[in-house]
């Protein structure tokens, strides 16, 4: 059983009709694959096949019809984080495999195989946080067999004569530097179906500056362009010059360190030159100079987070324009943490800074076929 992503490179899938589905025809096993109808949980499932005589593999959610993680992703202006309970994992293959698992086995006993190898003795420690739930019992014949991914890797090749590269998410996080040399060969290999991931890397480090992929401190475009892969930059830096882009007003409230609540708003609408022209006299009226990171994003700070303080909480606004891919997003309940957690002065700085941006848009026409949407 497998459960797709939407975000695995499609040469995966090539390997996989080729050497693996004629084994599955051959022995009459059983190939059940699944994914997720849509984010929201009542949407179900979509069986993408289940048959004894598998031919192809459906790697790809658009051709397909199920919704990808990096969609997912994407809305809500994040990526893949190394730290927290893998909740992309338990969202997009633990929750669609115990859907199908239930439906299909109610409360029959069963046994659940795992591939862990001999190094991942923590996966399966941890493994009760993937919540796969069932009447299982579970095994893990690699790890008992004590084979490394290394063993396992040869014992394919001896068998297929290939060197079977490491199933997972291109924007996965779980990429060691040691490991990176195979990862980015796929990278280049596949320009078109990974630069997307750098314009969404665009979008979530511009919401924030600390969301590297593999970690605060390292992106995954910083590892591509000291690797020197100028094709999958430049399809990326040509997509983000091309798209609409939006005016985002970003609040958060800190309850404790990477702990809090998040409100996303799209400001207005525009191209990326209309929005930074709208930011950039925001900054003028509100006579606040704007911010550069080093990631060459500049935001318009209304607050900041105290430097080196340990007292919570702590809040944050800014304003910065970034590719109109994200949605409007607050938990309930956001207002009332904000009102509470912030003073009188920085609301009324807040509602200033939405009376003079109306004034700008009235100012202002956008140029081009984008379309204003003002707060």
């Amino acid at each position: 059983m497998t459960a797709q992503t939407g975000d695995e490179f499609s040469s995966l899938a090539a390997l996989v009709e080729r050497h693996i589905l004629p084994l599955l025809r051959a022995h009459n096993i059983r190939l059940v694959e699944v994914a997720r109808a849509s984010s929201f949980n009542e949407d179900g499932i979509i069986v993408l096949q289940d048959t004894r005589q598998p031919y192809h593999m459906h790697f790809d959610a658009k051709e397909h019809g199920f919704r990808a993680l990096s969609d997912e992703h994407r809305k809500n202006g994040v990526l893949p984080q190394r730290s927290g309970k893998r909740t992309c994992t338990l969202k997009f293959k633990g929750w669609t495999m115990d859907t199908w698992r239930d439906r299909e086995l109610g409360t029959h006993p069963y046994l659940h195989a795992i591939g862990y190898s001999a190094e991942e003795e923590n996966r399966i420690a941890r493994e009760p946080v993937l919540k796969m739930g069932g009447h299982r019992q579970m095994i893990y014949p690699i790890h008992a067999a004590r084979w490394t991914r290394q063993q396992c890797r040869q014992y394919l090749y001896d068998l297929f004569g290939v060197w079977w590269p490491k199933s997972l998410c291109r924007q996965c996080p779980y990429v060691s530097k040691r490991e990176w040399p195979e990862q980015l060969s796929r990278f280049l290999d596949a320009p078109e179906e990974s630069y997307p991931h750098l314009v969404d890397k665009f979008c979530t480090v511009a919401l924030n500056e600390k969301s590297g992929l593999f970690g605060p401190d390292e992106t995954l475009t910083e590892r591509l362009r000291a690797s020197g892969a100028h094709t999958i930059l430049d399809l990326a830096e040509r997509e983000i010059l091309q798209s609409p882009w939006a005016l985002y007003r970003l609040r958060r409230v800190y309850f404790a360190p990477a702990t809090g609540d998040r409100s996303v708003e799209v400001a207005l609408r525009g191209t990326p030159e209309y929005t930074q022209q709208i930011r950039d006299r925001l900054s003028t009226a509100l006579d606040i100079p704007t911010i550069t990171d080093r990631h060459h994003h500049t935001r318009l700070w209304l607050a900041r987070r105290p430097p080196q303080s340990k007292k919570y909480p702590q809040v944050e606004c800014f304003y910065v324009a970034a590719p109109a891919l994200v949605a409007d997003k607050q938990k309930p309940g956001f207002e009332t943490h904000w009102v509470t957690n912030t003073s009188d002065s920085l609301r009324e700085l807040g509602m200033t800074a939405a009376d003079h941006l109306h004034h700008l848009v009235k100012q202002l026409s956008t140029p081009g076929p984008a379309a204003l949407a003002s707060t």
